[in-house]
C-alpha cells in the first residue's frame, strides 16, 4: 500500500548507535507490520509514495508524484528549496517544526506526522532517584543541574546523547523513578517520549531558541522547544534555571500523580501515528 524511500547512509555516521532518523524508519516499519499494512522499500510497487529522507535524485525517479509525501528527514534550508512548489506535501514531526517551516517558507504545504512510540521493554529495578539525560547543550547547564541535584541529595545516573546503546538506555530507565532533561530543541523528541511511555515523569530544563543555517551559511534564529509534545500529565518544565528549585519542589510533590504513559498512548501510539499518516495520504 505504501512505498517507503530512505537510505541507511542517513545514519551510517552514528557508528552503530541508534539515531533519530533510524528510529523513525524502524518504528514506522514496525507499526505498518503490526497493523498489517503492506509496504515496499525503495521501489515503486504501490500507489502511495513516502520519501522519508529527502533525496533529489530519488524524487526525480518516482513515477507517481501526485500522492507523494516528503519528510520528516527534510531540510527546507537546502539548496533545492526554491523548487518546492512542485511538491504536494512536506511532513514534519511536530507543530513546533511546522511553525518554523511556515514562518520562513510560507509557500510550503506542511503537515504534521509523528512516528509512533514503542515503550522500551524494561523491568523496574530502582537504584537511583533519577536519570539525567544530556543532549547537545552547554556543558555549564549540565553542571548546574548536577550541582543542584547533589545539593538536594538526589541520587542520579546519566546518559549523554550519542554515547549509549539501546540496552544501556533501557537499563538506565529501569533503575530510576523519573528523568531530568538537559536537552536542546527537539523536532519530536523520541527518546524523551520513550521515557514517558514507561511511566517516567520528566523534569525538563526547556530550551526555547535555536539556530538554523542554510546552504549559503546564513543563520536564522528560531523559536522552538525541548518538548514539542507535552501536557500536565508528563511532569514539569522550566525555561530558566531561576525557576528550578520552586518547580522541582512541585515536581517531587506530585511525582505519583503524573501519568506520562497515558499521554503517549493517547497522542503518540503506533496506531495513532499510522492513522494520521493514512489521513495525510487521503488528503494529498
Amino acid at each position: 500500500m505504501i512505498n517507503l524511500f530512505y537510505s541507511e547512509n542517513d545514519w551510517a555516521h552514528t557508528g552503530g548507535r541508534l539515531s533519530g532518523p533510524q528510529k523513525v524508519v524502524e518504528n514506522l516499519i514496525r507499526s505498518l507490520k503490526d497493523l498489517d499494512i503492506k509496504y515496499a522499500v525503495n521501489e515503486e510497487v504501490y500507489e502511495k509514495n513516502f520519501l522519508i529522507a529527502w533525496n533529489y535524485s530519488t524524487y526525480k525517479s518516482l513515477q507517481n508524484k501526485e500522492s507523494l509525501l516528503i519528510g520528516p528527514q527534510f531540510w527546507p534550508w537546502g539548496r533545492d528549496v526554491l523548487s518546492l512548489g512542485v511538491y504536494n506535501k512536506i511532513i514534519c514531526p511536530s507543530n513546533t517544526t511546522k511553525k518554523i517551516y511556515t514562518e520562513f517558507f510560507p509557500d510550503l504545504k506542511v503537515s504534521v506526522w509523528p512516528v509512533g512510540i514503542y515503550p522500551p521493554n524494561i523491568v523496574d529495578n530502582i537504584k537511583f532517584d533519577c536519570l539525567v539525560y544530556y543532549k547537545n547543550r552547554d556543558q555549564n547547564d549540565l553542571q548546574m543541574t548536577l550541582e543542584f541535584l547533589e545539593k538536594r541529595n538526589i541520587s542520579y545516573t546519566g546518559l549523554e546523547y550519542g554515547n549509549y546503546s539501546q540496552e544501556e538506555f533501557k537499563e538506565s530507565l529501569s533503575e530510576v523513578k523519573y528523568c531530568v532533561i538537559v536537552d536542546n530543541t527537539e523536532s519530536q523528541g523520541i527518546a524523551l517520549q520513550e521515557m514517558m511511555s514507561v511511566g517516567r515523569p520528566l523534569f525538563v530544563w526547556n530550551h526555547t531558541e535555536g539556530t538554523r543555517t542554510d546552504y549559503m551559511g546564513n543563520n536564522y534564529k528560531i523559536k522552538a522547544t525541548t518538548i514539542p509534545y507535552w501536557s500536565d500529565e508528563c511532569g514539569e518544565y522550566v525555561d530558566d534555571f531561576a525557576e528550578f528549585e520552586t518547580k522541582f519542589d512541585i515536581f517531587l510533590s506530585k511525582l505519583n500523580e503524573y501519568q506520562p504513559q497515558k499521554f503517549i498512548e493517547r497522542e503518540l501510539s503506533p496506531q495513532r501515528s499510522i492513522e494520521i499518516l493514512l489521513e495525510l495520504f487521503e488528503n494529498v
